[in-house]
């Protein structure tokens, strides 16, 4: 006869083989090539590889990563190295045995273990609530593998950490039995460590605990409840604050970070990420032959339906007894922990879905958030639900199947286990998981092994095209292999670089930047940031330069080719060809116009390569402002109004000419340069709209100034002659804040339009200075 413990042993067994065969299915190259391969060999999935690398093998603190965005690095935690799993192998390799080069196989085998853990702990909350051992056992392992987080395997490993919610919940579940300080302090330790590995983890644990335990204090108001939920919270949540506060903030030279970033009305739920799922056949099936299903990548939640039935049953009884029962009923002694739980993660379920913000009218006050509105990628909040659900619906079911043990319901018991498993098979074989090689990453063809190249000569790599991601101010995001291939030279030689795919950047230094990559206008500050003045090695890639040469060509002015193949090249990047390329521009303007008396004629007080262009030139000098570019005057207005720059036939308008639109844009303000252009055609007697167009500012800066000003430009093709043509700019979210604009140009796209005055030399809208 077998007794409990027995039981469980054989149950754990159990667990544990049927793990290994899942996980052995579908992940065998995990396995098989466990550290010369990686998920996705580009963009976010590849920086997770080598930033966990790089700030593992060569950086000298735990708390900064210096791998990007140089000469300034940032935070780790900004620079998603999972500071938990990169300081580990740091720690290791720099007083045990260096492990830093196996560091995809241990990204993997954490992947894995996360699963594994999730499982885990779902099961043992299982058996808590009084769910038989099978049962748990075959419940814990369905619900680990239909998971959602399961899906960020193919980018987000920071996000894929399965353990993280199940974990807490257990936590929860064992407070709830014990009142015990020390599951407090083991959360509180378990939400430290969950954000070193990805800081929306304390949002969410944050958030979680804090509905948890007001649900419970509203149960049952009274002071000394309330001193008591206090003290918890205050261990769980407030201990980990404290030291992130200290870790991350306090003493924190950055203040420019983006207060209101990009991306929350994108990045929420809808409802359908709950009821359906891509990756389930007969989803597939409704999608291409009934109707079309939409999906939120960010809310990817999937229910299961088992679940979904399990919460519609559980909602008519609820209704049956008029309300007067509770809406759970399984778990026991354990039955208030499910309710809260619930009522918690319903409550994160509705915030997921961007409410109320995302109501009309409400978007405005999105702005009055404070620190919440920095986690936008609110659709995340619905996986606490997705846990909560399912552990309450298998609770409750097994608490009907053990009621009366029949066969019937036995039966319904095994179906569900049976659907729920094979709904998990389909979804965690739905995205493409297989591992890819990278050549550079195998011996003798990795970077370190190019002839002739001194990697020390070098302080920083300059990728062109250039990328530059985490200010939520600008977007400048490389396609194909410019960012892996710089990323890789970085782990390979330690060579940090001036590209940046980060978290919350500084505005100011991201703005730095891109004065070094834009045209050659002012000697970039950043220059003078280098801490010596070594060459930088720029690193192009073919084809990409070749579809954007018009922006980076000026960067070979100068520059020496030390290396090239048919896909990039690598160059010697003196810094002092920066200043040398400003010179030689305003060289070009004084000489042309001194002695092109041929090819320059008088235009509307202008030089212009064309006698009979039409030119429209707006100074804006009339206007008061608090901030101008030249002049003493720009155009001020409300981001959130339509602020109407010009609004007029283009002088000598024709059907289907080019017609080039610049002007000077102050982009030093959180998020402004996201501010839209509305170009629209319009007939003058009716107002009817020929042809419109909408572009975002930082979209089409050609030029940055070192004052916070920067040149928008704007190819516009007018379809008829008769029509009038109007700009305005507007931010389409933020609402109040103050906008500025100056010196408007308007021109035909293939004249160049030339000036001088007093200290100054003019093309196309560029101003350089000039002696004498």
């Amino acid at each position: 006869m077998s007794t409990p413990h027995s039981s469980h042993r054989w149950t754990n067994l159990a667990w544990l083989l049927l793990l290994l065969a899942a996980l052995g299915l579908r992940f065998p190259d995990f396995f098989q090539s466990p550290n010369s391969k990686v998920i996705e060999p580009y963009a976010d999935g590849l920086k997770a590889y080598t930033n966990i690398e790089y700030h593992a093998r060569y950086d000298s603190s735990l708390t900064y990563f210096q791998g990007m965005n140089y000469p300034y690095g940032d935070h780790a935690s900004a620079a998603v190295t999972q500071p938990l799993v990169s300081g580990l192998i740091k720690l290791v390799s720099d007083y045990v045995v260096d492990i830093t080069g196996y560091t995809r196989a241990i990204i993997h085998f954490s992947l894995l273990l996360g699963i594994g853990l999730a499982s885990l702990f779902l099961m043992l909350l299982l058996r808590r609530l009084g769910c038989h051992p099978w049962w748990a056992m075959a419940a814990g392992l369905g619900v680990a593998f239909l998971s959602p987080q399961l899906h960020r395997f193919i980018s987000h490993y920071g996000l894929a950490h399965l353990e993280v919610i199940p974990v807490m919940l257990y936590l929860l579940a064992r407070l709830e039995e014990a009142h015990s300080l020390k599951f407090s302090f083991l959360m509180a330790l378990a939400v430290a460590a969950f954000s070193l590995i990805h800081f929306y983890y304390f949002a969410i644990m944050a958030m979680t605990l804090g509905l948890y335990f007001g649900i419970g204090f509203l149960r049952k108001p009274g002071i000394k409840r309330l001193l008591k939920y206090a003290l918890h919270y205050g261990v769980q949540v407030g201990l980990p604050l404290v030291f992130f506060y200290f870790w991350m903030y306090h003493n924190s030279s950055i203040t420019d970070r983006a207060a209101r970033p990009w991306g929350f009305f994108h990045f929420h739920a809808i409802w359908e990420n709950l009821v359906t799922s891509p990756y389930i056949p007969w989803y597939q099936y409704i999608d291409q032959h009934w109707i079309k299903i939409q999906q939120s990548y960010e809310g990817q939640a999937y229910l299961g339906l088992v679940a979904i039935v399990g919460l519609l049953a559980m909602l008519g009884r609820w209704a049956g007894s008029r309300f007067r029962q509770p809406f759970v009923r399984a778990g026991g002694k354990l039955q208030p922990f499910l309710a809260k739980a619930l009522g918690a993660s319903s409550i994160l379920l509705l915030l997921s879905f961007g409410l109320p913000f995302t109501l009309p009218g409400l978007e405005g006050y999105l702005d009055y958030t404070g620190p919440y509105q920095q986690f936008r990628s609110v659709g995340r909040f619905n996986w606490p639900f997705y846990y909560v659900a399912n552990i309450v619906v298998l609770a409750e079911l097994w608490h009907w199947v053990a009621k009366q043990q029949d066969n019937l319901r036995l039966g319904a018991g095994i179906a569900a286990l049976l659907l729920l498993g094979a709904e998990a098979w389909y979804s965690a074989n739905g995205p493409d998981l297989r591992l890819d090689s990278i050549a550079e990453l195998e011996e003798g063809r990795k970077y370190t092994d190019l002839p002739g190249i001194d990697w020390g000569e070098f302080q920083a790599v300059l990728p062109v095209p250039y990328f530059n991601l985490g200010s939520d101010n600008f977007w400048y995001e490389t396609e194909g292999l410019p960012m892996p291939r710089t990323l890789i030279i970085g782990i390979q030689t330690g060579l940090p670089t001036t590209g940046a795919a980060l978290t919350r950047t500084s505005r100011g230094q991201a703005i730095r930047q891109l004065e070094l990559v834009h045209e050659p206008y002012r000697l970039p500050r950043i220059l003078a940031d280098f801490p010596n003045g070594k060459p930088l090695l720029m690193l192009v890639d073919n084809h990409h330069f070749s579809q954007q040469k018009a922006r980076y060509a000026h960067l070979l002015e100068g520059a020496q080719l030390i290396y090239e193949s048919d896909s990039y090249r690598l160059y010697r990047q003196p810094l002092q060809a920066f200043e040398d390329r400003i010179a030689a521009r305003a060289r070009e303007i004084r000489y042309r116009i001194a002695n092109d008396s041929t090819g320059l004629f008088p235009v509307d007080g202008c030089l212009a390569t064309d006698a009979t262009a039409g030119i429209s030139l707006e100074s804006f000098d009339t206007l008061r402002s608090a901030r101008y570019y030249r002049g003493g005057g720009a155009f001020q207005g409300l981001s959130g109004q339509r602020n109407v720059l010009f609004d007029q036939p283009i002088p000598k308008q024709f059907g289907t000419g080019w017609y080039n639109f610049s002007a000077w844009v102050y982009i030093d303000q959180d998020r402004l340069a996201q501010a839209e252009a509305h170009f629209e055609e319009y007939e003058p007697e009716t107002g009817a709209v020929v042809k419109a167009e909408v572009l975002p500012l930082h979209r089409s800066l050609s030029v940055v100034d070192t004052n916070g000003w920067a040149l928008f430009e704007k190819v516009f093709i007018p379809q008829r002659s008769d029509t009038k043509v109007r700009l305005w700019v507007q931010h389409p979210r933020i609402l109040r804040d103050t906008l500025w604009v100056d010196e408007l140009l308007v021109r035909p796209d293939a004249v160049e339009v030339y000036r001088q005055g007093p200290g100054y030399v003019y093309r196309n809208n560029r101003w350089f200075p000039v002696g004498g």
